[in-house]
């Protein structure tokens, strides 16, 4: 007998056993107890859709992570060996998140076309075993290679774009390469540097007992040379804006002045402002001098006269700088080097270190002088607290006496007859250079108490005082900060060369990555859609074996002896028994119920909409009864 005979006569007479009589008879039982659930006609496109909506997500948030990753590393001046190794293992984790995603929403995709291609034509059992196996590349590829080389359709073309898209869509995430790159830079790191403020030019560090010249008189002298000095020639308006210093800050207020410094710190030849502002404040009041006594203008208020010379108080300190500025001027007059404008700059000196030094400082002219009371302070900026006195760079009132100016200190050190104290008297306008020169006390010197005392006159002059007085530590903290030796600023170290360094960097093209992240969802997008759209009016099965099976079933059981074939060598047996092609389609159900689905030959390439799900239950209920 011919073997087609031997297959034509399994398809008629399907042979059976008493295990398979067995197990038939326990399906039909276990049929009969467990009714099947009805059909839900939107159940498979609700679960369609909530599966490729999980897919989506998976790659969106695996995206956004990468790009959350880009950002922070980005931030670093400097990636550590561990930190790169933590962005090594990030990005390819994310990178391998959002390309698992992809493919299985690609292959998801896949596996809906498979059912529209089936539906639209006639296929041979090894097109459908091809198509069935689409949603992987290599079932692609191999159903493209096979229609190549026989015949080239319409599904060709569905399925090389589908090939084509599902290998791209996998590997787009690698493009995200291109929008980063870790960068290694080399180059000369500067320290910052500071002003060594404890240097022993500097004043901080000098014995003002001795006949040791300190550094304030040079950086004052020097820095004085810095400053704009415009001396107003109309007595009765003396501006301090000719007092104003470049790079301070200057503020009058009704009695006092204030300079403000903020003092610089230094990086590879630029200058940085630092984080700490000098502030000098005096507030000084007039002492009309006659001889041998002398008056005090408080709030232009007159209180005196006091004594002064012979016969003064002993704890008067105010008569013994008026003792000592006389005996100055009375030697400067013997020895023919006193000024046409003689004014005085006077410090007292305290004899017992016990006794709290006093912080005035007097300027003396002939008929009158100025009470001045100075304050250095220190801010750490221009408007937050005061710092420590043990944290200062500078004393609170040292550098407003001028001591030290001259080699010789001895020299300019008179006795007042006050107990308890010297007095240190300096005429700077003896010499061509100084640091504080007087300027414009000259025509105020000469100015006569004319009753009643023209208060805004008057007051002007004494705002200019107070402002010489107050610029003299800014001028000379000022030029200091630029000429005494530095150190760096962190360490404290005189290693103040630069260092060699070698940083890692993550630079990152934004405009690459969000141009990348935004092709990849639109893309995603568009594929769904596409496929949604291609896909309906047909009725899709998920991805499932025991599903496929199900639906081969009818082809399959009119075939025996197969169960050891290749794939291959299966489709080719069934297309021998069909003899026909067969396609996806319809069946109308039984008794009113939804239609069935099958793979088979004539069946209806329409889909039609299925009953609603509590129709068909009402129309099952009421054929039962």
């Amino acid at each position: 007998m011919p073997p087609h005979q031997t297959i034509l006569n399994r398809f008629d007479t399907p042979q059976t056993s008493r295990d398979t009589g067995s197990t038939n008879e326990s399906f039909t039982i276990g049929a009969k107890e467990r009714p099947v659930k009805p059909f839900s006609s939107d159940s498979q496109p609700h679960r369609n859709l909530i599966a490729l909506i999980w897919r989506f997500l998976l790659t969106f948030f695996s995206l956004v992570l990468l790009a959350i990753s880009l950002w922070q590393f980005s931030k670093s001046q400097s990636l550590s060996k561990w930190e790169q190794r933590w962005f090594n293992m990030l990005s390819i984790l994310f990178s391998g998140s959002g390309s698992l995603g992809l493919g299985s929403l690609l292959g998801y995709l896949g596996s809906m076309l498979r059912w529209p291609l089936l539906a639209q034509t006639m296929y041979k059992m090894q097109d459908v075993d091809s198509i069935l196996g689409m949603s992987p590349p290599a079932g692609s590829l191999r159903l493209i290679k096979r229609h190549i080389r026989e015949r080239i359709s319409r599904t060709t073309f569905i399925v090389t774009a589908y090939l084509v898209t599902n290998v791209l869509g996998r590997l787009s995430v690698a493009i995200f390469g291109l929008a980063y790159n870790m960068m290694d830079k080399t180059g000369i790191e500067y320290p910052i540097l500071a002003t060594n403020w404890t240097s022993v030019s500097w004043a901080g560090n000098a014995d003002t007992t001795t006949n040791q010249a300190v550094g304030l008189g040079q950086e004052a002298t020097e820095g004085k040379d810095t400053t704009s000095i415009i001396i107003m020639l109309d007595n009765s308006s003396y501006s301090l804006s000719g007092l104003e210093i470049s790079n301070s800050t200057l503020q009058v207020g009704t009695s006092a002045v204030n300079y403000s410094y903020q003092l610089k710190d230094f990086q590879e030849g630029y200058t940085i402002l630092s984080n700490r502002t000098v502030h000098s404040t005096v507030k000084c009041t007039l002492i009309e001098v006659k001889q041998g006594k002398y008056w005090r203008w408080n709030n232009w208020n007159r209180t005196g006269p006091f004594n002064w010379g012979k016969g003064n108080d002993p704890k008067d300190v105010l008569s013994g700088v008026l003792s000592a500025s006389n005996t100055s001027r009375s030697e400067s007059l013997a020895t023919d080097k006193r000024s046409v404008f003689p004014q005085e700059w006077v410090s007292p000196i305290s004899l017992l270190d016990e006794e709290p030094k006093t912080s005035q400082i007097y300027i003396v002219c002939d008929k009158l002088a100025w009470e001045c009371s100075p304050i250095l302070t220190e801010t750490t900026t221009r408007e937050s607290h005061q710092i420590q006195l043990h944290e200062r760079f500078f004393h609170p009132t040292k550098l407003y006496g001028l001591l030290g100016l001259g080699l010789d200190l001895g020299s300019n050190v008179y006795d007042g007859s006050v107990d308890n104290y010297l007095f240190y008297v300096d005429q700077p306008s003896t010499r061509a250079f100084s640091p504080n020169a007087l300027d414009g006390l000259g025509r105020i010197c000469l100015q006569n108490f004319t009753m009643p005392l023209n208060k805004t006159q008057w007051n002007s002059y004494t705002l200019w005082v107070s402002g010489l007085v107050a610029r003299l530590p800014i001028v000379a903290i000022q030029h200091a900060n630029t000429a005494l030796p530095r150190y760096t600023r962190d360490t404290h170290s005189n290693q103040t060369a630069g260092t060699v360094y070698l940083h890692t960097t993550l630079e990152v093209n934004w405009n690459r990555v969000i141009l990348i992240a935004v092709s990849i969802t639109v893309g995603q997008i568009l594929a769904i859609l596409a496929v949604l759209y291609y896909c309906n009016g047909v009725y899709t099965r998920d991805d499932s074996h025991l599903a496929t099976a199900e639906l081969l079933k009818t082809i399959i059981n009119r075939f025996d002896g197969g169960k050891l074939m290749t794939g291959e060598e299966l489709a080719v047996s069934l297309d021998r028994a069909l003899g026909a092609s067969v396609s996806y389609g319809t069946r109308k159900g039984q008794d009113g119920g939804p239609p069935k689905v099958d793979l088979a030959c004539g069946l209806n390439s329409d889909f039609p909409p299925f009953p609603r799900k509590g129709q068909f239950e009402r129309k099952h209920t009421l054929k039962k009864r």
